[in-house]
């Protein structure tokens, strides 16, 4: 992959075994294996139906591409809309809300032979949903999301997990906007955050979306550092970000395009990607996706960058699982 306009190769892998599909699932690797957690749907009848939205506990796991999927375990609680990251002691999930509302909680899955264990670990200094997380030098970094569901409030600030102390601490908060669903992607020692959502104070007195094109990236060395701004607006793509020759992909999301639609007549996401190339600090088209998706996590497996899920359209899931590869 070494030009701006790569094309990519997209392969069906098995689907989840659900009919809806989630979206806001968790998703990472151990083990070898794929593991997809939590989430949420519409399982009883649609969103313009009424149809109450479902948090879920479920795991699932899948140990090959030929392979079938099993569950073989569940979460403490139904949970969604937090991150997850690839740890080499398991998938560490962070944060989330469900039914209830935002939550701190962080759990560790451990694939152990026929059986996915679910293992505390310290929770988030604040609850959190909507945010995004990395791996970094060995630390995991969260940055912004939401104190609260429900699009209340967008946050700047950063948190940083040291797994072999299993503790907390601030990191450098992001000069720009607080934002959520917003794209995040590490490429050596720096960390990307790009675009998102922000709140401002909208006529009704009630929080107003804004549409988040700022770009930043953060190493420990020289801080945060404004980027080039996205061509244009992108939310909720398939995050960690898939990278590849020092150039970061986002596939699908939400670029504000689509509206006026109510929720059963919405035409769906558009099909677009972008590519942000790190040393020319230069965005560009990076062509159509097969699977246009939002609100969906993205894990590294078997050389693919794997998304599952997502948002087909406001209220509508798929339970589709994706694997992409690159060629130039």
């Amino acid at each position: 992959m070494n030009d701006l306009h790569a094309q990519f190769v997209w392969e069906a892998l098995p689907p989840l075994p659900d009919a809806e599909g989630f979206a806001g699932s968790y998703a990472g690797v151990h083990g070898g294996c794929l593991l997809v957690a939590g989430g949420a749907n519409f399982p009883e009848k649609p969103l313009w139906e009424g149809g109450p939205k479902r948090w879920t506990d479920r795991v699932f796991v899948l140990a090959a591409e030929d392979a079938a999927w099993q569950e073989p375990g569940r979460l403490p609680k139904p949970l969604g809309y937090g991150a997850a990251v690839s740890l080499p002691q398991g998938v560490m999930l962070i944060g989330g809300c469900n039914a209830e509302g935002a939550l701190g909680d962080c759990y560790l899955l451990v694939c152990e032979e026929d059986a996915v264990v679910c293992k505390p670990l310290a929770p988030l200094p604040v609850p959190l949903t909507g945010h995004a997380a990395v791996l970094m030098g060995g630390r995991v970094y969260v940055q912004g999301g939401s104190l609260a569901a429900g699009e209340q409030d967008a946050e700047c600030r950063m948190w940083v997990y040291d797994p072999a102390a299993d503790a907390w601490s601030e990191g450098a908060p992001l000069p720009g906007r607080g934002r959520f669903l917003h794209q995040m992607a590490v490429v050596g020692d720096t960390l990307y955050v790009l675009g998102g959502i922000g709140l401002r104070p909208g006529e009704d007195g009630r929080q107003a979306r804004d549409m988040l094109t700022e770009a930043w990236c953060y190493s420990e060395s020289e801080g945060w550092k404004p980027l080039a701004d996205l061509p244009r607006f992108c939310a909720a793509a398939p995050t960690p970000a898939p990278v590849c020759g020092g150039k970061i992909y986002l596939l699908g999301g939400d670029d504000a395009t689509v509206k006026g639609y109510a929720p059963q007549n919405h035409p769906g996401f558009h099909s677009a990607s972008l590519c942000y190339d790190t040393a020319a600090d230069a965005w560009a088209e990076a062509g159509e996706v097969a699977a246009a998706r939002a609100v969906l996590p993205c894990a590294m497996w078997h050389g693919k960058a794997v998304i599952v899920n997502g948002e087909q359209r406001p209220g509508k899931r798929s339970n589709e699982v994706w694997g992409i590869a690159a060629i130039s």
